[in-house]
């Protein structure tokens, strides 16, 4: 089970795509498994009846109608993410009685919000599983929503460090003006004039504070705000709108860019910036890893929830939350000190290789499903 919003192209294009270089690995598709993927084509073909009475439903409910009357079929049903779906089915397996035939997985990056942790509550006992990587939610479903331990997994995070490789990335980025120029060595150029930075993402991001902080630095930077259809983001009010109608310092442009742009972008800055809202879950976690994996430091807003990657001085540096002084201090201090954001790199690099690499992500995934598959009645024995 997958969000419904996150489609087309559907996951087996993204996978071609990943094939022709032109996005990250999709880790799903090297689980050892024979598997379905429930979205919008509803492959596991409902009777005529049931896609018209789906179509009178919201998109969400549909998939977990859908995924219960199939679930005979299926050894596990795995969640990734589609809250509005998997908890609704988790209810009903719950209720029924039906969640020990087939095992419920579900793995989630921000549970305490609002209505999911509510829904949670009562829906934990239908999961056989939950696959949670934020440490901080972890610690909350077990403290606040008293799961219990055992039915609770933290694995690391993970990134391609195949495709996010400084030695992929062009000099440039192709078919984008970011304004910003090019640098023959932007990791070790001690101009700070010359000095390029970035920054990239979506929820929970604080761009105002960023911009405030650069505003008369003369260190440039490109912000790679992500913007997705049907989604109010907090950052696009703050910078008017989607971010067009903002007045700009003129060392920092703004604008989305694809995974192959932002590989290049990552490649050509000194280091990576991450300002973020207070929040009890990692935000910003994928951009960080990216970053990490690209062998660039890291600099974070020290919010609850961001605690699983940076550490303190190795591979990045805090910041307090909302504070554009202390954020401009440090990005002028690293801008600075190429030699130190260039060890702090070298650590990054060698951190997103053996804590937050494809294998050992798939690996831990493995061991979790295949633990519940093996002691469901199903397939006992």
């Amino acid at each position: 089970m997958v969000s419904a919003g996150w489609f087309p192209p559907y996951l087996e294009e993204v996978a071609e795509q990943a094939k022709a270089g032109e996005k990250p690995k999709v880790w799903l598709y090297d689980l050892p498994y024979d598997m379905t993927v429930l979205d919008q084509r509803f492959v596991t073909e409902p009777s005529r009846l049931r896609r018209f009475v789906y179509g009178k439903l919201p998109l969400p409910l549909a998939f977990a109608a859908e995924a219960f009357r199939v679930r005979r079929r299926y050894d596990a049903i795995f969640a990734w993410g589609a809250e509005a779906s998997s908890l609704p089915l988790a209810l009903a397996l719950r209720f029924t009685r039906r969640n020990k035939r087939t095992p419920l997985v579900g793995l989630y990056s921000w549970i305490s919000s609002g209505n999911k942790a509510r829904l949670l509550r009562l829906a934990w006992p239908g999961f056989k599983k939950l696959i949670l990587p934020p440490s901080a939610q972890a610690e909350f479903a077990r403290k606040r929503l008293k799961v219990p331990a055992e039915l609770i997994a933290s694995p690391k995070w993970v990134v391609d460090t195949d495709f996010f490789n400084a030695d992929l990335a062009s000099t440039g980025v192709p078919g984008t003006d970011t304004g910003l120029g090019t640098d023959s060595d932007p990791v070790t150029n001690t101009d700070p004039q010359a000095v390029t930075i970035c920054s990239a993402g979506r929820e929970m991001r604080d761009f105002a504070t960023l911009i405030a902080a650069l505003d008369g630095t003369g260190v440039r930077c490109h912000i790679a705000g992500s913007l997705v259809a049907g989604m109010d983001d907090k950052w696009r009010a703050e910078l008017g709108d989607r971010g067009e109608r903002t007045t700009l310092p003129e060392n920092v442009t703004f604008g989305p860019l694809t995974t192959v742009e932002m590989r290049d972008l990552y490649a050509r800055s000194r280091f990576v910036v991450l300002p973020l809202h207070p929040s009890d879950t990692d935000h910003g976690i994928s951009c960080m890893i990216e970053a990490f994996a690209m062998g660039r430091a890291v600099v974070c807003t020290r919010v609850e929830g961001q605690r699983d990657a940076l550490v303190e001085g190795v591979n990045g540096v805090f910041v307090p939350a909302h504070d554009a002084a202390a954020l401009r201090a440090a990005i002028l201090e690293l801008a600075a000190d190429p030699e130190r954001t260039e060890k702090m790199g070298r650590e990054a690099r060698r951190l997103a290789e053996t804590e937050f690499g494809t294998t050992r992500w798939v690996a831990a995934l493995t061991e979790v499903l295949d633990t519940v598959v093996a002691g469901s009645p199903r397939t006992a024995g």
